[in-house]
């Protein structure tokens, strides 16, 4: 039967090697996003490693972070932040013995909730009056060719002509690192704010391109010198991920986006990713109808809830105090908004 530990930083190779052989695996399930959340915002990590007990062979994994906050409570969670992590495993009764183990802790350290963010079902999660799973949001995937040419050719008209729009308007697409992550964070700050939004530390980016060295890059639009749409991508496997874009809604009328997600498909073919993964939509929702219209597909996300005493009755009045919140902060000054919205982001998971 395997042996579940909880592991420190000196299984980081050996964490990694799974990570980066397991089918299911993404950029967040690598070592380097543990660091850099504890580097960020010094959540403390819980993380689960299966072994073999014959050979010492890492056979499953499962990432947790805690994450306390005045809102959503005392929160383990796999992982936050982002749009899945969740459990690896090489067969079920290993999944369900990673399980278990974070069931045990998470009632030894009084959590109110555990969650698992899947891009797969578990078939060993039994469900009663104290679990949910919601099924409500999907990951946008686009199978890419061989060439950007392929590509470019596969669109439809309408949207080529979208695509070439911002160049002729005079916009230039930049990918760099940490030399291009003041810019980033310009339209980053800004564009939270314009959701109403509490926006990531700094930090975070940085951390995230120190640590991923090449497997991340930032992609930043400009019009004039000025910066008007950013990203960040990371990669592994197969697949370059989009955790983080923003634009400018003041040029609008460039389509400084279009420029932005060209740039980084065409990147991701250039460094031989068969998948661009466009993140987390609601279906039919605008940002769902714009990853849809490059040929993305939606893929189903399994999020995975465990309340400590019983599943939460979703009042109507919830709604309207996050409507009260954003309208709030959209008037906020953008200074003030980089000050306090990282002390309120790094105390929700989403």
């Amino acid at each position: 039967m395997p042996k579940i530990n909880i592991i420190d930083n000196s299984h980081q190779a050996p964490w990694d090697t799974y990570v980066s052989n397991h089918p299911h695996a993404s950029v967040y399930h690598l070592f380097a996003f543990k660091q850099t959340i504890e580097n960020t915002y010094r959540n403390k990590s819980i993380y689960l490693a299966a072994f073999d007990e014959e050979n010492g062979r890492i056979v499953g994994v499962l990432p947790l972070f805690l994450i306390k906050g005045l809102v959503f409570g005392k929160s383990l969670v796999s992982i936050p932040f982002c749009d899945y992590g969740g459990l690896l495993y090489d067969d079920e009764n290993i999944g369900m013995l990673l399980y278990q183990k974070a069931l045990s802790i998470f009632a030894e350290i009084k959590c109110d909730v555990l969650e698992l963010r899947q891009t797969y079902p578990l078939p060993f999660v039994f469900f009663n009056e104290n679990d949910e799973i919601i099924e409500t949001k999907v990951r946008m995937r686009l199978a890419l060719p061989v060439t950007s040419e392929e590509l470019f050719a596969s669109f439809p008209a309408k949207l080529r002509s979208q695509i070439r729009k911002p160049q002729k308007e005079g916009c230039i697409a930049r990918s760099g690192g940490i030399e291009l992550l003041d810019d980033f964070y310009k339209v980053f700050v800004y564009n939270m704010r314009d959701l109403g939004s509490p926006v990531h530390s700094k930090k975070m980016m940085a951390n995230m391109l120190r640590l991923y060295g090449s497997r991340s890059r930032l992609f930043v639009v400009y019009k004039e010198n000025l910066p008007i749409a950013c990203s960040l991508v990371a990669g592994l496997g197969k697949s370059l991920i989009n955790p983080w874009a923003s634009f400018n809604k003041n040029f609008r009328a460039c389509a400084p986006n279009m420029m932005l997600y060209w740039a980084m498909m065409e990147y991701a073919i250039a460094n031989g990713y068969s998948f661009f993964d466009f993140g987390r939509s609601t279906k039919d929702e605008g940002t769902y109808r714009f990853k849809e219209q490059w040929g993305a597909l939606p893929e189903p996300l399994h999020w995975y809830y465990h309340y400590r005493i019983k599943k939460p009755t979703h009042k109507a009045d919830s709604g309207k105090n996050k409507k009260r919140f954003i309208a709030v902060w959209q008037k906020m000054p953008l200074c003030l908004t980089r000050i306090i919205g990282p002390v309120i982001r790094k105390q929700i998971p989403l």
